[in-house]
C-alpha cells in the first residue's frame, strides 16, 4: 500500500483525511459500516463531509468510519481530530495496530459545534484509524467531519509563540494625531469632505439621533480593544466553521474599524480616527486574508468563497478613502497593494472560478468590494478603470439573475437585505463618481421589490417573516433606509424609520455586515413614522409566496401567509406547503427560521416536520422529509379583506412518497379558516399534520385551544386518531418550540379537513 498523502496546514501540522475539501475527500479509502442508525447517509458536501441517520438505538454505537493510514512520519507525535458532532452522540477514536484495534484515549462527547480532539499516537506503525459514533438519544442526527490530521506538539508551541508582536504605534505609517491636516479624502466614495457639516447636523434629526447615540457608544467600546493582540497569518473570525481551536474568541476586524473611523471623522475626534487606522494596519500586515489554514493547505484547492477578502478589502478602502490625510506614502502604497494581493486578486479568482456566485447574493455582494476598491485605486493606477467597469457589469448580471420579475428572491428578506446592504454602497459610490443616477443601475425588476419586501414582512413595523434562512426576525442592515432614500414614492419610506440600527445582542450576522454607516451616510434625513406595510393580498408566483392580511369590523387582524419556492432555489428548507399565523401583531404558528451555519442544528432546522407541514411518519417513528425543489411549487390563490382561497399542488416534493398532494386554505370569514390536506401515498404509512408554537396548547379530544394575551385559537382535527404535543429543537432565538403533531395511525388515499377559528379577547 502506497504511503498516506499529507496536506501541510502549518509547518507543525499536516491533514490525512481533508472532509472538508471535496475533490479530495470523495477519493479517500473510506469505509463507513452502520450500527443501529436507521438511513445512515454519508454526503461529501463542500465543506465537510456530513453524516446522518433519522433515528438510532440509545446507547449503542450508531455508526462507524474507518481509514488506512501508511506511513506516518516519526515527527508526528499527535492526532488531531476536527468535527462537528451534537452533544447527543460521542466519539471513540482507535488505531489498529498489528490488525490489532486499540482505543486512542476515553470516549468524548460531541460538543455541537466545531471541536478538536487531540490524542497520542502512541506506538508505530499505524495501519488505520477509525471513530465509531454513538448515540445517546433517538432522534434524527447530523454530524459534519472538518478533518483528520497529525501535529508535532512541541513544534505547534513554537510557532504559536513566534508570532510576531506590534506595539500599537505604527510609526512610519501612520502620522501621529497631533499632525494631522484637515481632512480631505481620497476619492470621496460615498462623501467628502465637504458633506461632513450636513453629516454633522444630521446627528441631532429626529431618529437618526438614535442611530447616532449608538454608533457612537459602539465606536467608544472598540477604543478598549488593542487589535494588534489578534494579529496573525489569517483573519480574526467569529464563524467557527473554519477556524482552529485555538483562533477561537477573536473578532473580526471589518465593522468595528469603519464605524470607529466614521464616527471619529463625523466627531472630529482623532483618537477614534488613529484607533480605525490601527485596525487597517493590521489588516495591511495580516498575511493573508482568508480566515484559516484550510483555504491555503499545501495540496488543496478548497475554498469557502471570497467573503472575508470582500468584507477586508471594503473596510480597508473606506478608511484608506477617509483617512487618506493621516496616512505616510509608505502606508499608501503597502495598502493599496494589499488591497490588490490579499483582497481583490482573490474575488476575481472567485468570480471566475464559481459561475454560480452570478445566480445567488453571493457575486453581487463580492463585486461591492471590487467596485469600492476599483475606484479607490484608480486614483493612483490609472489601469484600473476597465477593472472597475467589469465590477459594475459582473454586479448589475447577477442582480438581472437575482432579483425576480416579482421583485423578490428566492433566498428570503434576511438575505435581500444582506445582499442589498452590499450592493447599494457599491453602486451610490460608482454613481458619485461617474455623475450618474443611481436608478439607472438597477436591475430591471427593481422597482417590483417593494411587493416582495411587503409580502414577506411581519405585521410589526421593521419584523420579518422568518421563513427560509433567517436568522433574526427584524430586517438586518441599511437595506431599507438606503432604498427609501433611492425610491422615495415607494413603501421603503413607510417602514424605514423602524429599519434603523437598534441596540441589540450581537448576532451572527454581525459578521458579515455592520449596521448604521451606510444608513447614515445615505439615508434619506427626513424619515416618517413606521407602519405596517403588509398587503391584504398578494402572490409573488416567480418567488412562491402567498399572503393574506385581513381585518375583523372592530380593527384586529388576521394574516396566513403560505410558503411555495421557485425551481432550484436556495436558501431555502423542506417546507413546501407550510402556512403561518400572525394575530394582529403577535406570531403564533410559526416558523422556526435559521441558526448560524457554524451550528449544526441548521441543517435539522430545514427538516419538514419542523414547519407547519402534513408528513408521512414510517414504522420506525420517523417523519419522512420532503425531497428539493427542483421545479417550482408556488401557491396560488385569490383573496381581499375578508375571504382567503389559496391552492398550493406538492406532488413535486413528495416524489416518491405520495402519487399526489395538495393543500388548500380557505376562509370565509375572517375569525375562520380551513386547512385542507388531500393526496395519495405510494405506500399506506401514518400521517402528521405539524404545528409550531411559543406556548403549549390545551388539548381536549380531536380539539386544542392556544390562550393568547388577546386571542384565543381552537384547532379541530376531527380526522385525527390523537393529538399530543411536546417542547423540541429550537428557533431562530435558541429557544425550545411547542411542537404539535395531530396524527391518523394509517392512510393511503387522504382528505383531511383542519379548521381553526381565531376569536379575539
Amino acid at each position: 500500500m502506497s504511503q498516506t498523502q499529507l496536506f501541510e496546514l502549518t509547518p507543525a501540522e499536516s491533514m490525512f483525511a481533508p472532509f472538508h475539501d471535496p475533490v479530495i475527500a470523495e477519493h479517500l479509502p473510506l469505509r463507513l459500516e452502520s450500527g443501529s442508525a436507521v438511513e445512515l447517509k454519508r454526503v461529501f458536501g463542500w465543506d465537510g463531509v456530513k453524516l446522518s441517520w433519522d433515528t438510532a438505538q440509545p446507547g449503542t454505537l450508531a455508526a462507524r468510519l474507518e481509514m488506512p493510514l501508511t506511513g506516518l512520519p516519526e515527527r508526528f507525535d499527535q492526532f488531531v481530530f476536527c468535527h462537528v458532532v451534537p452533544a447527543d452522540v460521542s466519539l471513540t477514536f482507535e488505531a489498529r495496530r498489528g490488525g490489532q484495534w486499540s482505543p486512542l484515549g476515553v470516549s468524548v462527547a460531541g460538543r455541537g459545534g466545531r471541536d478538536e480532539v487531540t490524542l497520542p499516537i502512541g506506538a508505530r506503525p499505524i495501519e488505520a484509524v477509525r471513530c465509531g459514533f454513538t448515540a445517546h438519544g433517538g432522534g434524527h442526527v447530523m454530524i459534519s467531519l472538518q478533518w483528520w490530521g497529525v501535529a508535532q506538539a512541541a513544534l505547534v508551541a513554537q510557532l504559536e509563540a513566534a508570532r510576531p508582536r506590534y506595539d500599537g504605534k505604527w510609526e512610519g505609517l501612520i502620522l501621529p494625531p497631533e499632525s494631522w491636516p484637515e481632512p480631505k479624502l481620497a476619492r470621496g466614495l460615498l462623501f467628502n469632505e465637504g458633506d461632513l457639516p450636513a453629516l454633522r447636523e444630521k446627528r441631532t434629526a429626529p431618529y437618526w439621533d438614535k442611530t447616532w447615540a449608538l454608533l457612537e457608544e459602539r465606536a467608544k467600546q472598540y477604543l478598549a480593544r488593542r487589535p494588534e493582540d489578534d494579529l496573525d497569518t489569517y483573519l480574526p473570525q467569529t464563524d467557527q466553521r473554519y477556524i482552529r481551536a485555538r483562533e477561537k474568541g477573536r473578532t473580526t476586524y471589518f465593522a468595528e474599524p469603519v464605524i470607529l473611523g466614521f464616527v471619529g471623522l463625523v466627531n472630529g475626534d482623532r483618537a477614534m480616527g488613529f484607533h480605525a487606522l490601527r485596525y487597517l494596519m493590521c489588516l495591511v500586515h495580516t498575511t493573508a486574508w482568508a480566515q484559516s489554514a484550510e483555504s491555503r493547505a499545501r495540496g488543496s484547492a478548497w475554498d469557502q468563497r471570497c467573503f472575508n477578502e470582500e468584507m477586508a478589502t471594503t473596510a480597508a478602502t473606506l478608511l484608506l478613502d477617509w483617512y487618506d490625510f493621516a496616512l505616510t506614502p509608505r502606508a499608501r502604497v503597502l495598502a493599496q497593494q494589499a488591497l490588490w494581493d490579499k483582497g481583490v486578486a482573490i474575488i476575481e479568482r472567485d468570480m471566475m472560478k464559481w459561475d454560480y456566485v452570478f445566480t445567488m447574493n453571493q457575486g453581487p455582494w463580492f463585486c461591492r468590494a471590487r467596485l469600492l476598491a476599483g475606484l479607490y485605486l484608480e486614483t493612483v493606477w490609472p489601469r484600473m478603470k476597465p477593472h472597475t467597469e467589469l465590477a459594475l457589469q459582473d454586479m448589475r448580471a447577477g442582480m438581472e439573475n437575482y432579483i425576480l420579475p416579482d421583485g423578490g428572491t428566492d433566498e428570503g428578506l434576511g438575505y435581500f437585505s444582506i445582499t442589498l446592504h452590499a450592493v447599494l454602497p457599491g453602486l451610490l459610490a460608482y454613481a458619485r463618481a461617474r455623475n450618474a443616477d443611481v436608478k439607472t443601475l438597477l436591475p430591471s425588476h427593481f422597482r417590483e421589490t417593494g411587493r416582495f419586501v411587503a409580502a414577506l414582512s411581519a405585521m410589526e413595523p421593521g419584523r420579518v417573516l422568518t421563513e427560509g434562512d433567517n436568522t433574526v426576525d427584524f430586517v438586518v442592515g441599511d437595506t431599507i433606509p438606503l432604498l427609501a432614500a433611492i425610491l422615495p414614492d415607494e413603501i421603503y419610506a413607510r417602514v424605514a424609520a423602524a429599519c434603523l440600527m437598534q441596540r441589540r445582542p450581537s448576532g451572527y450576522f454581525d459578521q458579515y455586515f455592520f449596521e448604521g454607516v451606510f444608513a447614515f451616510i445615505a439615508g434619506p434625513t427626513q424619515l416618517a413614522a413606521p407602519e405596517t406595510i403588509v398587503p391584504t393580498f398578494a402572490t409573488l408566483p416567480q418567488t412562491g409566496h402567498l399572503t393574506s392580511r385581513r381585518a375583523t369590523a372592530s380593527g384586529r387582524t388576521v394574516r396566513l401567509h403560505v410558503v411555495g419556492a421557485k425551481a432550484k432555489a436556495s436558501h431555502t428548507h423542506f417546507d413546501k406547503g407550510a402556512f403561518l399565523l400572525e394575530l394582529d401583531r403577535m406570531p403564533v404558528l410559526l416558523d422556526r427560521g435559521q441558526v448560524r451555519y457554524d451550528d449544526l442544528r441548521s441543517y435539522t432546522l430545514k427538516r419538514t416536520e419542523l414547519h407547519n407541514t402534513l408528513t408521512p411518519v414510517t414504522a420506525e417513528g420517523v417523519y419522512v422529509n420532503q425531497a428539493g425543489v427542483i421545479d417550482a411549487t408556488i401557491p396560488q390563490g385569490t383573496g381581499d379583506d375578508r375571504r382567503l382561497r389559496a391552492t398550493i399542488d406538492l406532488a413535486h416534493v413528495w416524489r416518491g412518497v405520495m402519487a399526489r398532494c395538495t393543500r388548500e386554505i380557505v376562509a370565509d370569514a375572517v375569525e375562520e379558516f380551513e386547512v385542507h390536506d388531500r393526496g395519495e401515498l405510494l405506500t399506506p404509512s401514518a400521517l402528521a399534520f405539524h404545528l409550531h408554537t411559543r406556548i403549549p396548547w390545551e388539548i381536549s379530544g380531536r380539539e386544542a385551544v392556544l390562550r393568547l394575551p388577546a386571542w384565543e385559537l381552537v384547532l379541530r382535527a376531527p380526522w385525527a386518531d390523537s393529538i399530543a404535543q411536546q417542547e423540541d429543537s429550537i428557533d431562530f432565538r435558541l429557544q425550545p418550540v411547542w411542537h404539535l403533531v395531530c396524527r391518523l395511525d394509517r392512510a393511503k388515499s387522504f382528505d383531511l379537513r383542519t379548521t381553526f377559528l381565531c376569536r379575539p379577547l
